[in-house]
């Protein structure tokens, strides 16, 4: 090879280097978790439960103003629109809107985030917003029932977002959903499931989250626990990230699959939560919870009695695992 060609090749094999995409170079997911934090958990929890949404009952001006904050944020995030359900279909707004059984007028809030290569698989994250509003004049605010858990859903789109932002692609897709109406017989997760343009068999998981900000410790666990429940029915790999996600990169959790050890009280509150309709599906679902207290539906759910230390061990783990899956 003659002599002068040797400085142009090792320009173009810098050039090429130093210009590879972000994604085909080595991600370490643990960054991107780090990238959660308390003080971003406690805006999302603080502004959710203000008075100022009176409860977000569902119908409600509280509920209205919990919608716009959340597409808000969806957009701010990059999630792109998924009003109809169906990815399949031209999406143009986040909201689902609904009736329920009682004349209310519901909202689930939708958005997804492709494959960097198409792929038929997906994820679906969701969580709660509505609560009971006002009761005979008492405020219900709501912050663990289940502000709490739409605080862990809005910073798992944000992080997924920043990495796509970043060239640092997902392998399957992911779908963040926050259903409205779980106080109204759970309509607003019948009709998701309804409208759920997805067959069921593509549907690797769906995470549930629901009440996961307190620590009313389970018998033999610290307060670093977390209850995880509807792990007998869903695939053994899945079971799989959740315990390695944890153990390689020392989150410091406890997981709990046993639910006070109480199986009877599990099936009873799986079925009360909206992961139990996509199960009904045959889709594999898992609820992830802190369980209840002292303070689960009445108006002492403040701010005040959010463990945050705890949870944001607890949402890093939920990214870390969620990562592990959709990159399998």
């Amino acid at each position: 090879m003659p002599r002068p060609l040797l400085p142009l090749l090792c320009i173009q094999f810098a050039l090429l280097f130093f210009t590879t995409p972000l994604k085909s170079q080595a991600v370490r997911p643990e960054e991107y978790a780090f990238l959660i934090s308390g003080e971003e958990l406690e805006y999302h929890i603080g502004y959710l439960s203000d008075s100022l949404l009176q409860g977000r009952e569902t119908g409600s001006p509280g509920a209205s103003e919990a919608t716009r904050y959340i597409t808000a944020r969806f957009s701010e995030y990059g999630i792109r629109p998924l009003g109809t359900g169906d990815p399949r279909r031209y999406n143009t707004s986040y909201i689902q809107g609904f009736a329920c059984p009682t004349g209310q007028r519901g909202r689930n809030i939708i958005g997804w985030i492709p494959a960097v290569t198409e792929s038929s698989e997906y994820i679906i994250v969701s969580a709660h917003y509505d609560h009971l509003g006002v009761i005979n004049g008492i405020l219900y605010p709501g912050a663990d029932s289940n502000a709490s858990g739409v605080s862990a859903l809005l910073a798992l789109a944000r992080v997924f977002g920043t990495m796509t932002r970043e060239g640092r692609g997902l392998s399957r897709n992911i779908i963040f959903v926050a259903y409205d109406a779980k106080e109204f017989s759970m309509t607003g997760a019948r009709i998701f499931a309804l409208s759920l343009g997805i067959p069921a068999g593509q549907i690797i998981l769906n995470l549930n989250l629901d009440q996961i900000g307190t620590s009313l410790a389970p018998p033999g666990h610290t307060e670093n626990y977390i209850l995880i429940l509807g792990a007998g029915s869903v695939p053994r790999h899945v079971v799989q990230s959740l315990n390695n996600s944890n153990s390689f990169y020392n989150t410091g959790l406890e997981l709990d699959y046993s639910f006070y050890n109480s199986p009877a009280f599990a099936e009873i509150y799986f079925s009360m939560t909206e992961q139990s309709v996509l199960a009904q599906m045959n889709i594999p679902s898992l609820l992830i919870t802190s369980g209840v207290n002292e303070y689960t539906y009445k108006p002492g759910d403040t701010l005040r009695i959010i463990n945050m230390r705890v949870l944001v061990k607890r949402v890093r783990w939920l990214f870390l695992t969620v990562w592990d899956l959709l990159q399998r």
